[in-house]
């Protein structure tokens, strides 16, 4: 059993129209507070046979199972932002969802709080 001992946030790109009638678009938590979520690096065996498809994968979360998690969405965990890139359900179980994701030290994104 993976023991979720860690806090993340899952964001996501949203459009809307303000108040004043102007488009906007900002990150936004898809959920309440955070996500309790067990963390782990991928291993070296796992790490090179994501290079080999040309993915750059080296992080992976473990989450209860949710249905609104897509790729196009970021993890922060502990200050660091991570894009998500696959998703694997444990053939269709129901219980945990991992999100492999990569890291991108460039990507900062603007939040809003609610």
């Amino acid at each position: 059993m993976k023991l979720k001992d860690k806090k993340i946030r899952i964001l996501s790109y949203e459009s809307y129209v303000n108040d004043n009638g102007f488009a906007m678009q900002e990150w936004k938590a898809i959920h309440k507070g955070r996500l309790w979520a067990y963390y782990r690096q991928l291993s070296g065996r796992e790490f090179f046979a994501a290079a080999t498809v040309n993915a750059e994968e080296n992080v992976v979360f473990t989450v209860n199972y949710r249905t609104d998690i897509e790729t196009d969405m970021l993890v922060e965990y502990a200050g660091k932002y991570y894009q998500i890139t696959r998703i694997d359900d444990h053939e269709g179980y129901k219980t945990d969802i991992d999100l492999y994701c990569s890291t991108n030290p460039d990507q900062t994104p603007e939040m809003t709080e609610e």
